[in-house]
């Protein structure tokens, strides 16, 4: 893995707000979901022959762009900036760089709109749940995690279809993505097409 100075101070700070402010509700948005996110990255950035000034701007990213959830859920990317551009303004990094990891970190709002290579990368790390074989087993603990902190509840019928909904808009953007997790987020998403059909079946009867 990518190490400075920098990106060590960033992660052993991540981990502690983590242990310190993170609700016991957040059973997705979790440190687990963070590191899975920064390795993905890793590995992109990695293949993307970026820079090690972008790669440590990409990875400080990473890091930050769930701190954001321990204040709010709606909009957490904003607060997750800030989080980012505080600390590293207290470690003196360049202002600069500062601007580009709130960049990367505002480009994982929902719905994905990158706007550089970097933002693509992110961007892609930070759904691979999407296209992973447990993906469903993930979207259950998002939808408990939903209900735990009353953002939504949902019947099976409505999360499917809010699911399904959102899997059709989602599209990957780095070759990376595109090789490692399209053809599994297609099955995900026929498993799910498969399962509301035959909801829908039950309750026609």
């Amino acid at each position: 893995m990518f190490e400075s100075k920098i990106l060590i101070d960033v992660e052993n700070h991540v981990r502690e707000l983590f242990k310190q402010r993170s609700a016991a509700e957040n059973i997705y948005h979790n440190i687990v979901h963070t590191s899975e996110v920064v390795n993905v990255s890793y590995k992109i950035a990695q293949l993307e022959n970026l820079s090690s000034d972008e790669t440590e701007i990409l990875l400080i990213a990473a890091w930050f762009h769930d701190t954001g959830y321990f204040h709010c859920c709606h909009g957490h990317e904003d607060q997750s900036s800030e989080y980012a551009r505080d600390f590293l303004q207290k470690n003196n990094y360049p202002s600069e760089k500062i601007e580009k990891v709130k960049e990367c970190i505002t480009a994982t709002k929902i719905p994905h709109a990158p706007k550089s290579k970097l933002e693509e990368i992110i961007c892609d790390a930070d759904l691979q749940n999407l296209g992973m074989k447990d993906g469903e087993k993930r979207s259950e603990l998002l939808r408990k995690e939903f209900e735990m902190k009353g953002i939504k509840k949902l019947s099976d019928m409505e999360w499917i279809k809010m699911s399904l909904d959102f899997f059709k808009k989602h599209k990957y953007y780095t070759d990376y993505a595109k090789r490692e997790f399209e053809i599994q987020k297609n099955h995900n998403q026929d498993r799910l097409e498969q399962k509301l059909k035959k909801l829908e079946e039950q309750s026609a009867h």
